[in-house]
């Protein structure tokens, strides 16, 4: 089984799958939106995003999405919508402020893009760009709070 973080923009979506138990890689999807305007970009999510039917989330347990806060987020909640829309509705899915992530990994709830890569460098192949670092940490907040309602 595995546990899924998702970081979206209204330009991309990012989504890393990690083990829920033990070690394993993690596995990162990035799928990218189309259109010269955001709301464009955001209409095109079902396109771009697997299905709620994809093998991709066959083996899925949980589904942390970040939550949108700051200046865009009205534009990022469209984005928001279109990938809850393409989530199989069995899953659980958790939102997640991105302070709430960040100190659920040991940061600073205020950090910067480039302080979440160098927390995780060691981690993740040297080529994944910051918001594949921030998916994995969502990924990672995601496990941490399943483990720990478990243990409950």
């Amino acid at each position: 089984m595995r546990v899924a973080g998702i970081d979206l923009s209204t330009h991309s979506i990012d989504v890393v799958t990690v083990p829920l138990e033990g070690t394993g890689a993690p596995v990162w999807h990035r799928f990218l939106l189309e259109g010269w305007s955001s709301f464009d970009r955001a209409r095109g999510v079902r396109d771009a995003m697997p299905a709620r039917t994809s093998e991709l989330w066959d083996s899925v347990l949980a589904i942390g999405i970040e939550d949108p806060r700051g200046v865009a987020a009205g534009h990022a909640y469209r984005v928001q919508g279109g990938v809850l829309a393409c989530l199989p509705p069995a899953v659980l899915v958790q939102p997640w402020i991105p302070s709430q992530w960040r100190r659920a990994v040991g940061l600073k709830g205020n950090c910067t893009k480039l302080q979440v890569m160098a927390h995780v460098a060691d981690r993740i192949p040297s080529d994944w760009v910051s918001d594949a670092c921030d998916a994995y940490c969502v990924a990672l907040a995601t496990r941490a709070a399943i483990t720990i309602e478990a243990a409950a």
